[in-house]
This record gives structure tokens, C-alpha cells and sequence, in this order.
């Protein structure tokens, strides 16, 4: 299918030397794959899945340099610290002035950066489209005006690029969106969920918890209703939906991870000894592996929200009988976190309405902590009780390092560069030869072959109709049949099959990643 001139456009906005236009195309769904091209007059492509499957998906977060890179090794800081943060006390940069002039080359930069890069995607408006930690700062810091200067500035680029609307909205809106009824404290605008489908049978809801963010709070509690009430309205429009994936910008599943001793602690080590001075933001001092405690779930302002948020999403997987994922990014390692019922409710996990994955994929370009951070962070990792009912630990599936070492420390979590890919198991998809020879230049030619073996025995050894393991048991790894997805797969029908790839050395130009896989089984009754 061909797109040429002739397309329905808009323009959403003219100004200086240059113009936003949008382009509206209709693709009519078949029973295969289809590829649209079009000329506008650049020339691109895309893909659609056949009417009766889901589509493949790529999850990656943190696509950007942190305050730890040096200059030399990057392209240079933002413009906002080149010119606000270096060399100056708190107390000043609360004063400074956002003057036109600076107004003008923040501006400048976002709209730059970009043009540099961007290209479509599903994302969700987080502090790397801003400033790190943007909303959670002290109220005095987050009123500054440079502060507030680069908050407009970010969303107007955010909904021109990302959005794909005019920055002060249209009507009538589109359809996907889920807006806030209040306007955010910092962000003079309202949020911006996104709610979509991703094929036959996957829902996806990207959760806006930043433009709503302050100190003390995500997000509004009638940003919360409106969410579940917009869910509930998708639901009852399709009645094959079995998976609700669920982005949010910091982990949920992960929090014990990144609790305030384990963000004391490196900031100890740092002083005492000299350790992880990477893992430090020397713009405030706090800890840039996790930017922040108060941007985290994890702070002890958010426990309640946070524990409220899993009880309700549990409430809602429970009634809708869906199984729900959620993808989040952040903290520059690869890991899995999970919720599941506690064991004296015998639950296996196919028919455990509470397991809840967290697939946590960070970065695909920014640095990771040094291997003795990761294993520090690892420590804490232990069976927790959020409630009678649930509990929530860290998967188990790291078993090699991705150079094919053993992992003898440190089994969840690896603080390389990763990025993850989920498809839905309906037939195997991606098995074709070309996909089979693309996926395997991806991935170390020494690790492949054996790899690749050991998943097939996994795979034919699996029973697609039992009960699964209970969830506090379920595992992955390197071997596993899923971590080469979509080219191999679980069996069991209508699972998702999650494969974190993981690069093996971040100075190769190829990229060259190792794959670990594990599976998340639809909600059965």
C-alpha cells in the first residue's frame, strides 16, 4: 500500500523559519502483515499486523546522556545546565531570570534535539523530555523561573513531536487520549494518558505521571478514575482482549530496589571510600542511578499512593479477568520485578490474578552503574509483603553476564545497556529465514548457536495446556524458549513472550546483544 501527495494534512504550527505539518493516513487491516509506504515528500514506511494478531513490540527507555558522561565522551550537557546549573549556589538559581534571550535558546536546543533524532513512537511524558527529577524538587526550587521557563518549552516540543497536536490542544481531541481535569502545578497543562491497542488482543495505557508530578504526588486522584473508567470503556468494546500493558515512567514492581537506605548507602560509600562517584548527580548531590528518592514510588510521601495504585490495578485484573504488564525504565539496569499472590493461596501463576510483571529496560543509550552497584542493589532482594495477600520479589533469570560468565553474586539485576522486545504467542510469528538471520547478526555469533539449542529443548519440553509453577518460583535466563522471541516462543497460547536483549560491550560498534527471555502467561479462569 502506497501513500503519495494527495494526503490529508494539517498544520499544527508556522512560526520563525519553519512549520509542523501533520499527515493523516487510513490503513485498511488484512489477514497478514501489511507494509504502507508513503512520499510526502520525504519517503518512509511502516507496518501493520494482520486484523486477527497483535503487533510486535520494542520497549527502551532513557535514550540520552546523564549528568555523569563527560563532555569528551558525549555531545555536551543540555543547554540548562551549561548555562543556569555550573557554578552556582541553589539560592541563585532559584532568582535567576528567564530571560528572552534564554527563553530563545532553550527553544532552540529542544527544537534541535528533536529533529536530530525523533521518530514515531508511543511514549509517555517523563522527566528526560524535561529536566531530571522535573516535579519533584522543593516547591521554592520548582517555582524558579528558569525552571518553569524550560517546563513550557519541553511540552510545547513534547506535543508537537510526541503528540502530534497543536500546544495548546484541538478540537476534537483524539480519540486516544485520556486528559486530566486539573491543570498540573509547574506544566500549566492538563495530562495526557495515552489509551490504544496494540492488535487483536493487547491493550496498552501509557500512564501521564509527570505533568501532574509534585513532591507529594504522581498524579492527581481523578487522573487515577479517569484512567479505569477509560479501561473499563475499552474493555467492554472488545472482548478479546487478554493483556493490559501498562507504561509508568519509574518502576512500581522494583521499589524495594530503591529504597531510601540503598540510596544512603552509595552516598556513604562515595564519601567514605570514593565509590560509585558516577552513581552521583553533582547538580544536587543526590543519586543519579536513581536520580532522586522522591521521583521514586519508593519514597516513603508516595507509599501510600503507590500501595493504593497496585491494589486497584489488582481489583481491576480480578474483575476484567486481564493480565496486566506494566514497562518501565529509569534506573540504568535490566531487570524484572513482579507481584503474586502469597503462597497459601495455591495460586499457579496462569491463574494468579495478581502476578504483575514490571519489565525494567534501562538504557538503551545512557550509561550504566559500575557491576559492584548492581550487585550492591541487588541486596535487598527478598520476598516483600505488600499486603496479607501479595507479595513481590525480583525474577531470578540473570544466571550469565552477557559475555557468557557466571553470575555468581547477582542473579536480577545487569547494569548494561538493554532494550526489550514482547510478542504475543499466536502461532509463532518472526520464524521466517530473513528474521532468523537479522535476529542472529544481533546477537553474539559465539552465544547464539548454544543458546539457541538449549532454548529449543526448553521449548519442546514445555506442556502448553498444564498449570504453571506458582510465580514466586518462575524463572528465565539465556536458555530460556522465549529469550530469542519473536524468532522462538513460548508455547502456551496467548502468552507474551519477553526477551531483554543486553549488550555485551558498549565500545562495539555492532551493537552486539545477549538475549535473556522469560513469559507471562495469560489471565486463566
Amino acid at each position: 500500500m502506497s501513500f503519495r501527495d494527495n494526503l490529508p494534512r494539517s498544520c499544527l504550527l508556522s512560526e520563525r523559519d519553519h512549520a509542523f505539518w501533520r499527515f493523516s493516513m487510513t490503513v485498511r487491516l488484512s489477514d497478514g502483515d501489511l507494509q504502507a509506504k508513503y512520499v510526502i515528500p520525504v519517503e518512509g514506511d511502516f507496518w501493520v499486523p494482520g486484523r486477527d494478531d497483535s503487533m510486535r513490540i520494542m520497549f527502551h527507555s532513557c535514550n540520552g546522556f546523564g549528568c555523569e558522561v563527560s563532555q569528551e565522551n558525549s555531545a555536551g550537557p543540555a543547554l540548562w545546565r551549561d548555562v543556569w546549573a555550573d557554578g552556582m549556589v541553589p539560592q541563585r538559581r532559584a532568582s535567576l531570570p528567564c530571560t528572552p534571550e534564554l527563553q530563545g535558546k532553550i527553544d532552540q536546543w529542544y527544537f534541535q534535539n528533536y529533529c536530530s533524532w525523533y521518530n514515531t513512537e508511543i511514549n509517555i511524558y517523563d522527566d528526560p523530555d524535561i529536566i531530571n527529577g522535573f516535579g519533584s524538587y522543593r516547591d521554592k526550587r520548582m517555582r524558579a523561573p528558569i525552571f518553569l521557563g524550560i517546563g513550557r518549552v519541553a511540552w510545547r516540543y513534547y506535543a508537537l513531536f510526541q503528540l502530534q497536536i497543536p500546544p495548546n490542544g484541538e478540537q476534537p481531541e483524539d480519540p486516544s487520549w485520556t486528559i486530566g481535569k486539573q491543570l498540573g502545578p509547574y506544566i500549566q497543562e492538563r495530562s495526557r494518558s495515552i489509551c490504544t491497542t496494540l492488535g487483536k488482543r493487547i491493550m496498552f495505557f501509557g500512564l501521564d505521571c509527570r505533568t501532574e508530578r509534585t513532591l507529594k504526588s504522581f498524579a492527581w486522584e481523578t487522573t487515577y478514575d479517569a484512567m479505569f473508567e477509560r479501561m473499563e470503556t475499552e474493555l467492554q468494546k472488545s472482548g478479546d482482549t487478554t493483556h493490559l500493558i501498562l507504561l509508568l515512567g519509574v518502576p512500581i514492581a522494583a521499589e524495594r530496589l530503591l529504597c531510601s537506605h540503598t540510596i544512603t548507602a552509595v552516598k556513604m560509600l562515595n564519601k567514605k571510600l570514593g565509590f560509585a562517584g558516577g552513581l552521583l548527580n553533582h547538580f544536587d548531590g543526590s543519586a543519579e542511578l536513581l536520580h532522586d528518592l522522591n521521583d521514586h514510588w519508593c519514597a516513603g510521601v508516595h507509599k501510600t499512593e503507590r500501595n493504593y495504585f497496585i491494589r486497584r490495578l489488582q481489583h481491576f485484573a480480578m474483575k476484567k479477568q486481564i493480565r496486566i504488564t506494566i514497562l518501565s525504565g529509569d534506573v540504568h539496569v535490566a531487570c524484572v520485578g513482579r507481584f503474586f499472590s502469597a503462597p497459601r493461596v495455591k495460586s499457579p501463576q496462569n491463574r494468579d490474578p495478581r502476578y504483575t510483571i514490571d519489565v525494567i529496560s534501562s538504557a538503551i543509550t545512557n550509561g550504566g552503574p559500575p557491576m559492584a552497584a548492581a550487585n550492591f542493589l541487588d541486596k535487598p532482594n527478598r520476598v516483600h509483603h505488600l499486603d496479607k495477600e501479595t507479595q513481590e520479589n525480583m525474577m531470578k533469570s540473570l544466571y550469565e553476564n552477557p559475555d557468557g560468565q557466571p553470575n555468581r553474586v547477582n542473579k536480577t539485576t545487569l547494569p548494561f545497556r538493554n532494550y526489550a522486545i514482547i510478542t504475543e504467542h499466536a502461532g509463532l510469528s518472526g520464524g521466517s529465514r530473513e528474521n532468523r538471520v537479522v535476529i542472529k547478526e544481533q546477537l553474539s555469533p559465539e552465544l547464539y548457536e548454544r543458546d539457541a539449542s538449549q532454548q529449543l529443548q526448553a521449548q519442546r519440553a514445555e506442556e502448553p495446556e498444564a498449570d504453571l509453577e506458582p510465580a514466586k518460583r518462575a524463572t528465565g535466563g539465556s536458555t530460556h524458549a522465549n529469550a530469542m522471541a519473536p524468532l522462538s516462543g513460548s508455547r502456551r497460547r496467548d502468552a507474551l513472550d519477553c526477551s531483554l536483549r543486553v549488550d555485551i560491550n558498549q565500545k562495539d560498534p555492532q551493537g552486539r546483544t545477549r538475549a535473556y527471555g522469560f513469559s507471562i502467561p495469560c489471565l486463566e479462569t
